[in-house]
Parts: C-alpha cells; sequence; structure tokens
C-alpha cells in the first residue's frame, strides 16, 4: 500500500516546495490541510500554488494522488468532524507539519495560537494515528534568538532572549516537539532564510530577503543596519526541500534535529550581498550603516516621510536582528545524514535578480 503523507502549510513558500518534491520523488498520496483563505476555496489555492509551478498544465497527472481537507492546523481536531477525523487517522503514515504563522509583528498569542497551539493539534493528531510511521517538523534556526556564536543542534532553551514573537514561540513549540518524542517518531528541522529557487530563482514575494531586493532594485532601498562583515545564513528552498526528502527517508533520522542551513563556513557577508546586488541590479551598492547610526537616521527621517516609506523602513527594522546578528549554525549532523552543503549565494543570485526583475 502506498504512503498516506499529511502535508500542512502546503500553500506557503516551502511547503508548495515540499509538495512537488514529494509527488515527483513519491508515489505517495499526499492529504493537505488548507484553509479557505479571503473566501477563496482551499482546493482552489493548491491549484493556483501548482500552477506556477506548472505553468504548462503538467500539474493534472498528480491530481488523483492529491486530497485537500479544508481544515486549520490552530483548531482543535483541525476544525473536523469526528467521522472525517478518524478517517485521517486510520490512513496517514508521515506527518510533515510546516504550516506556521512566519510573521515577526503578531501578538505573542497569536503566534503561539498558531505555532505552539497548531503543533499541539499535530502531535495529538500524531499520537491517534496507528499506522504513523513518522513525523517531520519544520521548526526555524532562529529558535536561537539573541544568541551569538555556533548554534548546535543539540540545543534549544540556553535561557536567551528572542527578537519577536515568531522566534519564541517556535522554541516554545519545539519544546512540546522534544518532549513528544518519547511516544512518537520524530525529526526536527530547522531552515535558516530560505530566499529563493536555486535553479529558477523563485523568489516569495513575502520573504524579507528577496523584497528587500526588490526595493534595492527599484532605486528604494540605499543603505541598511550592519557591518560589511555582518553575515547572513541564506539558502535556497530546493536544497532545504532535498534535505527534508533526505532526511525523511531516512529511519535513522528519528529522535534527531537538523539545521538545513549554509553552517558556519558558507554564510555570506553584507557586503558580498551588496557587491552581488550591484553587480546584478546596476545600481550602485548599498551603504552598510551601523546598526546604532541607522536607528538615529531612522528617527530624524521619520517626520518627514510618508506613509509608504515608513512601511518600509518598519519592515527594515523588523528584519534588523538578521542582519546584524552574531549567530553561525552548525549543520553537522544534517550532513552527515544528507551528505548536501547550501550553495554559495553567489552561485544562483543572478538567477533571483533575474526573477524579481521579470516579475517587478
Amino acid at each position: 500500500m502506498n504512503e498516506t503523507v499529511f502535508l500542512t502549510g502546503a500553500t506557503g513558500y516551502i511547503g508548495t516546495s515540499l509538495l512537488q518534491k514529494w509527488l515527483e520523488s513519491s508515489d505517495a498520496r499526499l492529504v493537505l490541510l488548507v484553509r479557505g483563505k479571503h473566501g477563496e476555496n482551499p482546493g482552489k489555492r493548491i491549484e493556483d500554488s501548482l500552477a506556477k509551478l506548472y505553468p504548462g498544465g503538467d500539474e493534472r497527472r498528480f491530481s488523483a494522488r492529491i486530497e485537500v481537507v479544508e481544515g486549520d492546523v490552530s483548531f482543535e481536531r483541525f476544525g473536523l468532524d469526528e467521522s472525517r477525523y478518524g478517517d485521517l487517522v486510520s490512513r496517514v503514515s508521515h506527518i510533515i507539519h510546516c504550516a506556521a504563522a512566519a510573521r515577526f509583528d503578531l501578538e505573542l498569542d497569536e503566534a503561539r495560537r498558531n505555532n505552539l497551539g497548531g503543533t499541539r493539534n499535530i502531535l495529538d493528531f500524531g499520537k491517534a494515528c496507528g499506522a504513523l510511521r513518522r513525523v517531520d517538523y519544520i521548526g526555524t534556526a532562529y529558535v536561537a534568538g539573541k544568541r551569538t556564536g555556533v548554534i548546535r543542534e543539540d540545543e534549544l532553551d540556553q535561557g536567551q532572549e528572542h527578537n519577536n514573537t515568531y522566534e519564541q514561540s517556535k522554541m516554545e513549540a519545539e519544546e512540546l516537539v522534544r518532549e513528544s518524542m518519547r511516544e512518537l517518531p520524530i525529526a526536527i528541522l530547522r531552515p535558516s532564510i530560505v530566499i529563493c529557487d536555486s535553479r529558477t530563482g523563485r523568489a516569495s514575494s513575502f520573504n524579507g530577503f528577496s523584497r528587500a531586493m526588490r526595493m534595492y532594485s527599484l532605486g528604494l532601498l540605499k543603505a541598511v543596519p550592519g557591518n560589511p562583515s555582518s553575515t547572513m545564513d541564506l539558502v535556497p528552498v530546493d536544497f532545504v526541500t532535498e534535505a527534508v526528502h533526505l532526511i525523511s527517508s531516512n529511519p535513522a533520522s528519528v529522535g534527531g534535529c537538523y539545521h538545513l542551513t549554509a553552517g558556519p563556513n558558507n554564510a555570506v557577508s553584507l557586503m558580498e550581498i551588496s557587491e552581488l546586488a550591484s553587480r546584478h541590479f546596476g545600481r550602485e551598492r548599498f551603504a552598510i550603516v551601523p546598526p546604532e547610526e541607522f536607528i538615529e537616521r531612522v528617527s530624524k527621517m521619520r517626520s518627514a516621510l510618508g506613509e509608504k516609506e515608513i512601511g518600509m523602513l518598519n519592515e527594515i527594522m523588523l528584519y534588523m536582528p538578521f542582519i546584524t546578528g552574531e549567530l553561525a549554525f552548525d549543520n553537522s549532523n544534517a550532513m552527515k545524514v544528507t551528505g548536501l552543503e547550501a550553495p554559495p549565494v553567489r552561485s544562483y543570485f543572478g538567477k533571483m535578480a533575474e526573477y524579481i526583475r521579470v516579475t517587478g
């Protein structure tokens, strides 16, 4: 009997890529838990996501293997009636929990409802699944919060503060996942900052890095906070997806935690990002301003700016910890299991830049 994979977050950037990977690299049946959003039918949302991946209509060959279930991971039993929930419990053998509220500006209660509550509901579902083979939990490397230095894969709560409610709620969710490892076959996978597909350049319009590059390409971003030697851990979505697939295919990976990151030796400096952006967008390099000076400049400028400019500055301030932090993510566990190393940003930056130019 073919495996039945229960995937959450399939309309998100990483989730869509995971859906594509499992459709193309397995014969599994994919059960997708999808919310109705803005009055749009969940099935239509999946169709739209697949149409972007297969613009020629090739996605139709997969339709028999896709089952869309309307529900919400933050609701008890996903908001499903007892019969529907029981049917899923009887069939699902593999859970990939990718859904998350990835906004950094949510109130803590709301972030917890989605990230902590949703994870609790997934774990309860897993415990009820009689044929469950494994659970792959997609977390984030940034549970490390305001820590500095090299972050190991087996570390979680070191008493760190967090930069936002997303990081805090994801750390609390991972604590819950680790507690459930006594009862469930779980692997924890922690991507860093996922910016585009290295093969096509396709970037999410909701990703902070690609949004910044769009602003830069339009001449709207001329300075960022940081130091020239500050580094960012950036990875492409196809690397993350391949790593998740390899880890999930290895029974020995159960019980482990894996950083899907560029790692200490492959992070990219702000100076190199500035040079790459200038080369591929044909603009003057953006300035790299010490954080304290940048904050002072922003404070002085606010009164003279319009609503759109203030919005852009606020977004830069939200992402500032990821530009100015002093983190490096050890990824030795992940490399041991997958044999993969994230490609350097310079090898695919041009494709992302072209995608941003073409899509405006």
